[in-house]
């Protein structure tokens, strides 16, 4: 994993169904110095980020044709992607978004950390913080 004082940028995926918050996220990690992919396509994604190889991805749990859920199993059962932290975005109660998770997910590990929507920058970035430490220090 890239650190805050590398030269290398960190990497952030954003997966969202809606184009303002990944147009709002973009935004937000951009500012900070992160290189950034965002998709609208949950079912390409795993494929998107194998390629992209992101330090973090952010995951909104709620959208169409592929949940979340679906995705954050995939990505925990993709080698190249096992380990990399994955912050969920829900509008969902954080304890429901969890149990989701955790009935679909069978043996498969909690996402790293969770951020309810509407999305509060404050919040998203300690969120950050706590799963890549160094990244936001360097980058305020």
């Amino acid at each position: 994993m890239t650190t805050g004082e590398s030269s290398a940028p960190l990497r952030v995926a954003v997966v969202d169904d809606e184009e303002d918050v990944l147009t709002f996220l973009r935004l937000v990690f951009e500012d900070r110095g992160f290189e950034v992919l965002t998709t609208d396509r949950p079912g390409a994604a795993v494929a998107a980020l194998r390629s992209f190889r992101p330090d973090l991805v952010c995951l909104d749990l709620l959208m169409p044709e592929h949940t979340g859920v679906s995705l954050y199993v995939a990505m925990r059962r993709t080698p190249e992607l096992r380990t990399v932290p994955v912050l969920i975005l829900t509008g969902l109660e954080t304890g429901e978004a969890l149990v989701a998770l955790q009935e679909r997910a069978d043996g498969i590990p909690p996402p790293d950390g969770t951020v309810e929507k509407p999305l509060d920058v404050a919040a998203l970035l300690r969120a950050v913080e706590a799963v890549l430490p160094a990244a936001i220090g360097a980058r305020s």
